[in-house]
């Protein structure tokens, strides 16, 4: 597996809809907040109400070529979805894996973007982030460890002791080896027997 490298303070990220529409109240305080990260927010088309088609944030081709472009541009060094709802997988088969391959970046988001850090791992050898997205939970105030987990996921420090004195307890001793991989379990569901 490829890690893709952390973000930073300053770093330009991609703000795109893989999925469902962002209600246009929720675009302005999604920008801030991520802004309030200290991250510099690219809006893509597909985050604009106006482009919405039906319950997509865009058409299947506008959305695909959002993530294409993102994952090409070179001035973008991640990428947020802004939310989930559906239609990422729609996108599958309409994206360049090889391209996206080529120009590894972090990849943020949960709920129907799980059909796209499957095909992430699988397709491109890529960690991505099963995490919150500005529209849904950023632009309202995040509880304390939450945000501090968001920072670590966002900034690359994932390792180190548990935040705010929590301690983990081991249910059962042992070693195990192997990939996590996890998500959305209905999108899971849904993508077994796919390629």
């Amino acid at each position: 597996m490829s890690t893709s490298c952390s973000l930073y303070p300053g770093a330009r990220v991609a703000l795109l809809c893989a999925s469902s529409a962002v209600p246009e109240e929720r675009l302005e305080p999604s920008l801030a907040a991520v802004k309030a990260l200290g991250l510099e927010p690219v809006v893509y088309p597909s985050c604009y109400y106006v482009n919405h088609h039906g319950y997509f944030a865009a058409d299947d081709a506008q959305r695909a070529k959002d993530l294409q472009d993102a994952f090409s541009d070179p001035t973008i060094q991640g990428i947020l979805c802004i939310r989930g709802g559906y239609g990422a997988g729609r996108l599958l088969p309409l994206l360049n894996w090889r391209d996206i391959a080529r120009h590894p970046k972090p990849f943020y988001g949960y709920s129907d973007v799980t059909a796209l850090h499957i095909a992430l791992n699988q397709r491109c050898h890529m960690v991505s982030y099963h995490a919150p997205m500005p529209s849904t939970e950023w632009y309202k105030e995040l509880d304390e460890f939450t945000m501090t987990y968001l920072r670590r996921a966002l900034f690359g420090a994932l390792t180190g002791p548990m935040p705010l004195g929590d301690t983990v307890e081991t249910l059962q001793g042992g070693k195990a080896k192997g990939v996590l991989c996890g998500g959305n379990l209905s999108l899971i569901c849904d993508s077994l027997g796919t390629p």
